[in-house]
């Protein structure tokens, strides 16, 4: 990562270090004949680059993917921006896709309707979301997917990964979580594994493959068994904690993961803390070599490399959006029911994100300083999350019950402290984004938070961040933002009251940073950076 020029930054870490690799070990026998298998048999090993520059094709996988089919009430199919914070993360990567693809599970009714039309092969998406990217959906069994999603992926593997568990009560392990991983989670991963593969081969071997989260662990090994000469990287974008955490699954579950991951060339991270926790478990979970200098791992005859690389946002596109007709409408319908101050944050209802905790900093700030009464808003833009799974349901209950405690505390019959808005609404969104004067981030444990990116870059009126130092997104904007300790609720009242009476040039200073760190580390550069490194392995 790279800061402006005249920023007042000491950078954290070290340079990124130089990446080298081991020749691949013979890949084990198998009955595809594919053309990428044909290629690796002559000795072929594809480039990133072509010879006169230009990239090789990108296979892009993930579970969600850019758009979403449904029908509206008069029977018309509708195509949407599909949900999630990996999908708003990647979709900007869409129109990068030349001569690529992106693979990803029909989740809807409709979804699997247009995967059926197409054969499940690949089509061309319209919606201005996929920017004309090439999808291909994959139809999943739904009781294979439910095993898939609801038991492994949420919350077993998302609880572990973001440090959610009560470990006196939770998980338990029964036969019921190892069917669905051996059910589920590895059917899900192989079928996505095989697609990978059909998608290489009509490329003939020319592509790099990029697996996004923590859903599809295990579906490098099937393609490096296949197709071993094509560039596999694994871009995890959940917290990767420590080796202990991991020890909550049997040796064998965790094992396949790791040892999934490892399959890849690369496995990259948002901070440089993640990569190293990834190698601390590939070096006391699987005893296997690791070089904490050079951040890579010997698996067999094989290098991998452990990177982070912190995802950004198309502030171009973001920009735009900001201008656009909608937004402004929403802005302005914000502006009308204004108070002095507005306290502003946008996240899915997900445990991780601390809502609860929020609030009750809010109501001490409230109890703390009376003379902010009917001056100042907490604004919640919260899009429900996950509700087929109970932790999720029960969590949101709680939510609306604190949210109207606090207003029947603190409030009275012309001001409401806290407006809490269940909806997904991305105009609404950019257009709090714009007039916040204190943006609220306290998660528990985060990957990145791009809200974080986002509102600061669009923001008009100096608003301040608060922000966890557990968020990912801390590394890159920490230093200019004010930092709270994710469970010290007396620690973020305190910040939102210096955030509302910071003076104006010091809330212009501390933004103005954080939009050009921002800036200068946008998407493409994300992107760019990646492949850069992919070359260097390549040719390494």
């Amino acid at each position: 990562m790279s800061y402006p020029s005249g920023a007042a930054v000491e950078l954290a870490g070290t340079e990124r270090r130089n990446l080298d690799r081991r020749p691949l070990a013979a890949p084990p026998p198998g009955p595809l004949r594919s053309a990428c298998r044909r290629r690796e048999a002559a000795g072929y090993r594809a480039p990133v680059a072509s010879p006169d520059g230009r990239r090789e094709p990108l296979i892009l996988v993930s579970h969600r993917g850019p758009v979403q089919f449904a029908r509206d009430a008069t029977g018309r199919r509708i195509c949407t921006r599909g949900s999630g914070g990996l999908v708003t993360a990647l979709s900007g990567l869409a129109g990068r896709l030349a001569n690529g693809v992106w693979i990803c599970a029909a989740l809807s009714e409709e979804d699997t309707a247009v995967c059926g039309e197409h054969h499940g092969r690949s089509f061309v998406a319209t919606h201005e979301t996929a920017r004309g990217a090439v999808l291909r959906m994959i139809d999943i069994d739904p009781a294979v997917h439910h095993k898939f999603y609801s038991i492994v992926a949420n919350p077993l593997l998302w609880f572990l990964q973001h440090n959610l568990w009560d470990l006196s009560n939770a998980p338990n392990i029964t036969a019921n979580e190892i069917d669905a991983f051996v059910a589920g989670y590895e059917v899900v991963n192989r079928r996505f594994a095989e697609v990978v593969v059909e998608e290489v081969a009509t490329r003939a071997g020319r592509a790099v493959v990029m697996i996004h989260d923590y859903h599809l662990y295990l579906v490098a090994p099937y393609v490096r068994a296949h197709c071993p000469g094509t560039f596999l990287q694994h871009f995890v974008h959940v917290p990767w904690p420590q080796p202990d955490a991991w020890r909550v699954l049997p040796v064998w579950m965790r094992e396949s993961l790791f040892t999934g991951l490892l399959a890849n060339d690369i496995v990259a991270f948002h901070t440089e803390r993640y990569a190293r926790n990834f190698l601390l478990g590939c070096q006391d979970l699987l005893g296997l070599s690791v070089d904490f200098g050079r951040l890579t791992v010997d698996v067999g005859e094989r290098r991998v490399a452990a990177r982070w690389y912190p995802i950004s946002v198309d502030v171009s596109s973001l920009e735009e959006l900001a201008n656009s007709p909608e937004v402004q409408d929403q802005e302005r319908q914000l502006e009308n029911s204004s108070r002095e101050f507005l306290i502003l944050r946008v996240d899915r209802t997900d445990l991780s994100k601390n809502v609860l905790r929020g609030f009750l900093a809010y109501d001490q700030l409230l109890t703390d300083h009376p003379e902010l009464t009917g001056r100042v808003t907490f604004l919640a833009l919260l899009q429900p999350s996950r509700q087929d799974v109970d932790e999720y349901l029960e969590y949101a209950d709680r939510i609306r019950r604190l949210v109207a405690d606090v207003n029947l505390k603190h409030g009275n019959t012309d001001w409401q402290p806290i407006d809490l808005r269940f909806q997904d609404s991305l105009p609404a969104a950019v257009a709090a984004y714009k007039r916040f004067h204190v943006l609220m981030v306290n998660s528990v444990f985060d990957g990145l938070n791009l809200v974080a990116k986002e509102a600061m870059v669009v923001n008009r009126v100096d608003g301040v961040l608060v922000l966890s130092e557990h968020a990912g997104v801390y590394d890159e904007l920490g230093a200019f933002a004010l930092g709270v300790h994710p469970f010290d609720i007396s620690q973020q009242a305190d910040a939102l009251y210096r955030a509302l009476t910071l003076p104006r040039e010091e809330r212009r200073t501390r933004r103005q940073v954080c939009v050009d760190i921002v800036r200068t580390n946008d998407l493409d550069k994300w992107l760019r950076t990646q492949l850069d490194d992919i070359a260097a392995m390549q040719s390494g």
